[in-house]
């Protein structure tokens, strides 16, 4: 559910290898990714991009280098070339914000992804969530008394 500006900038050091399972660190928090995706990011931190230009260094700590010598690609072109191979970013980041919202109250769904509490709201609404017994049932799972 990221933009495309904050995934074209992300290094291979957000990139962890526990066991099996392949970690995505977003800001504080690590995220397990599915196999498949697993698989290309393990590939892209192991091997690099196949290619270098002229003024390149040897090693970039990008996960998506650019075609300026140091820097990640740019937002709009990891966008042309995700359409090249069909994959669409937009319709991906809704739903998972959708799903996220399903999850979440719109509170933790704001802090924990920087959204205004306004676009939190309408996300957790379009999702169908209903949070108006949330920190109830928080309470009561934690044993509090009322």
């Amino acid at each position: 559910g990221q933009h495309l500006s904050r995934t074209a900038v992300m290094t291979t050091s957000q990139i962890s290898i526990r066991g099996d399972a392949v970690l995505v660190r977003l800001g504080k928090h690590e995220i397990p990714v599915p196999g498949s995706l697993g698989r290309i990011l393990t590939e892209l931190t192991r091997t690099g991009r196949t290619h270098t230009g002229i003024g390149s260094p040897p090693a970039s700590p990008w996960l998506f280098p650019g075609g300026m010598p140091g820097q990640p690609i740019t937002a709009s072109r990891l966008g042309e070339r995700l359409r090249a191979i069909g994959v669409r970013a937009l319709p991906g980041r809704r739903a998972a914000l959708i799903d996220l919202a399903a999850q979440l109250p719109a509170a933790v769904l704001a802090d924990t992804l920087h959204i205004s509490p306004g676009t939190a709201v309408r996300w957790t609404r379009q999702a169908g969530a209903d949070w108006n017994h949330y920190a109830a049932g928080i309470a009561r799972s934690r044993d509090h008394q009322p």
